[in-house]
């Protein structure tokens, strides 16, 4: 328990406080093993006299219970049902033994004899003053705590043995040596910054994948899987620092797959997954093996990073795995709407709040931080630092927060590359978090005029391509009439690809207009896939000479006809409707639309032309005329 923070903290306060400390803690958690059932006991509070004066005011007190294993609740504590019996003992033994240290005849053992100093209003005014700055505290306490693991060198060697160093050195030497050439930076960059550049593509495209949701252990489907529910971690899980698991259920198959998100960086070497978490936890490993200066950043607003020190620049760098990005800060404010609040970064000797060189609206981000005391937050994060400063050269490190601080202060424009929104995970899953920045549309496009049959069109969309007769024609925007709210996606990690909705919209759409100069019947191939409560419509809409609409259907796959009295009358049959026209209808549109989904996920769940990357020879739109 040597690296307890609690415990640590709690030899911060007074000889006699520590005293109290002790003898509160340890009545409590006594009292706890004694009635393991009995939830009242492992229930607290927050307004109750044992947290608010007893604990709160002091260092170390709700810290020790947090490492015991209780949790947040609205307004009070808890510990589980589930509780690690052995943790608890532990720690009665450890406050044991500060109490018997401190130990002196003015102040014993007995909760009868606390003395009034666990009231003190001026203890009571500092540190942990309220349950905000505690709450802050513990994910400081925890990230801080967590860079230590890349600084094992058992861990580093195993990292190092995944990396094919030497390729990546000559790879970043040969680009290095080219951009010496054509040079006309002020301050040029050096090849260690061409490696890091290296190590990031390498990581992204060969080496980590992205999981939004696990493939069936049974049945190896990944596109059959649904979220169920989250579990607590197994023993063998928890070894590996999963705080929480995921299990999804297999609709091919009906078997559940486990999802443990763990926080282990050696173990992320082995499964080579996850999301930003598990990306930018294992990345910053691998910077450390490669002896770089690391920085692991957390953002409140639920993402991580890194940031590697540039000799070269005499800065800190933004460097993001996800996204194969080095040295764009302003990335996710300007790129991915991001409204930042608090962006923390943690290394093996300092914690620092560094928000500004994410932010260039300042006033804006400093009105939504309201998680701690802005000055509890400047002497916490110092007191950290201080804890671990001899770690590195102290001038050296001075020299680099007055460079940074001055460059917090310099105001920033975003430049090329930080205008994109976010690249990695499925787009659902980013837009869904207000990741990407626009809406793409356009109205009144192309038309196309059928003046004699046969005439077919495809699309491919993994080559995102049409087959217009014989003409290959890029791009599925390229021969659309109208459509807003819908892209084109790739899933590198999983070959697959689609066309699906856009930013945090509820809607996109998507048609094709056919002026008909002919007589014709009509063919459609049209395919899509839908998940959870996704919702695709197609429709067919007739209009006469003049562009009056006088036709309008819906295409169902699941009624295999149309109402007789429809000018547009259709038979689906073996994935393929069969329509007719009826000699008033001059203008053809082929309209779809994307709608619902549930959860985080939901703009995912409505897909077209969803098809593996490896399939080129595959058309999952053709409309042919005849």
């Amino acid at each position: 328990m040597s690296d307890s923070i609690g415990l640590n903290r709690l030899r911060e306060n007074s000889k006699q406080d520590i005293l109290n400390l002790c003898t509160v803690l340890l009545d409590l958690l006594e009292t706890i093993l004694k009635n393991p059932k009995e939830s009242k006991h492992r229930r607290l509070p927050l307004e109750s006299d044992l947290i608010s004066n007893k604990l709160m005011p002091f260092y170390g007190g709700l810290e020790i219970l947090f490492e015991v294993g209780f949790e947040d609740g609205d307004d009070y504590i808890y510990l589980p049902d589930n509780f690690d019996y052995k943790i608890v003992s532990k720690f009665c033994d450890f406050l044991k033994k500060i109490h018997d240290e401190n130990t002196e005849k003015s102040c014993t053992r007995n909760q009868s004899s606390i003395c009034a100093s666990t009231v003190d209003s001026k203890k009571s005014q500092s540190g942990l003053k309220n349950l905000k700055n505690l709450s802050f505290a513990n994910r400081l306490d925890q990230s801080f705590n967590h860079v230590m693991i890349y600084e094992d060198a058992d861990l580093k060697q195993k990292c190092l043995e995944k990396i094919p160093v030497s390729r990546l050195k000559s790879s970043a030497n040969s680009k290095y040596l080219s951009y010496v050439n054509s040079n006309q930076d002020a301050k040029p960059f050096d090849e260690r910054d061409f490696l890091v550049l290296e190590l990031l593509d390498w990581f992204k495209n060969e080496f980590f994948r992205w999981i939004n949701q696990p493939e069936c252990q049974s049945c190896n489907s990944n596109s059959k899987m649904s979220f169920l529910k989250n579990d607590k971690p197994n023993f063998n899980e928890t070894t590996w620092m999963a705080a929480n698991v995921e299990v999804y259920k297999c609709s091919n198959c009906q078997i559940l797959s486990r999802f443990p998100r763990y926080n282990h960086p050696g173990k992320l070497l082995d499964t080579r997954g996850g999301r930003c978490g598990e990306w930018a936890n294992c990345f910053c490993l691998v910077l450390r093996s490669m002896d770089f200066d690391a920085r692991y950043i957390l953002d409140w607003t639920d993402h991580v990073w890194c940031e590697v020190y540039s000799e070269s620049q005499k800065r800190w760098l933004h460097a993001d795995p996800c996204e194969n990005t080095l040295d764009k800060p302003l990335l996710y404010e300007h790129g991915w709407n991001k409204k930042l609040s608090y962006v923390i970064a943690f290394s093996r000797y300092e914690c620092l709040d560094v928000t500004w060189r994410y932010s260039a609206k300042h006033k804006e981000v400093l009105k939504r931080r309201n998680e701690c005391d802005e000055i509890w937050l400047v002497h916490y994060a110092n007191k950290l630092t201080n804890k671990r400063i001899h770690l590195v050269n102290k001038q050296n490190r001075e020299l680099r927060l007055i460079a940074e601080i001055v460059e917090f202060m310099t105001p920033k424009v975003a430049k090329e590359g930080e205008d994109v929104g976010r690249q990695s995970g499925s787009l659902q899953w980013r837009i869904s978090r207000g990741e990407i920045k626009a809406v793409n549309e356009l109205c009144d496009g192309f038309r196309f005029k059928i003046e004699k049959v046969p005439f077919i069109l495809k699309y491919n969309t993994a080559k995102n391509e049409y087959l217009k007769q014989n003409e290959v024609v890029k791009d599925w925007k390229s021969l659309v009439f109208n459509y807003s709210n819908i892209r084109h996606k790739v899933e590198q990690d999983w070959k697959m690809c689609y066309l699906e909705r856009e930013k945090g919209s509820l809607l996109g759409y998507a048609e094709w207009f056919f002026c008909l100069c002919t007589k014709t019947k009509i063919n459609l191939t049209f395919n899509w896939t839908v998940f959870e409560s996704g919702e695709v419509k197609l429709m067919l809409i007739g209009t006469d000479d003049s562009g009056k609409k006088i036709s309008e259907i819906n295409l169902d796959k699941s009624n295999l006809t149309s109402p007789k009295d429809s000018l547009i009358q259709f038979k689906y049959l073996d994935d393929k409707f069969s329509i007719n026209l009826n000699d008033k209808i001059k203008n053809l549109t082929v309209r779809t639309e994307l709608h619902k989904g549930s959860g985080q996920n939901a703009f995912q769940h409505a897909q077209l032309f969803r098809q593996s990357l490896v399939d080129t020879d595959k058309y999952l739109l053709v409309i042919e005329f005849i």
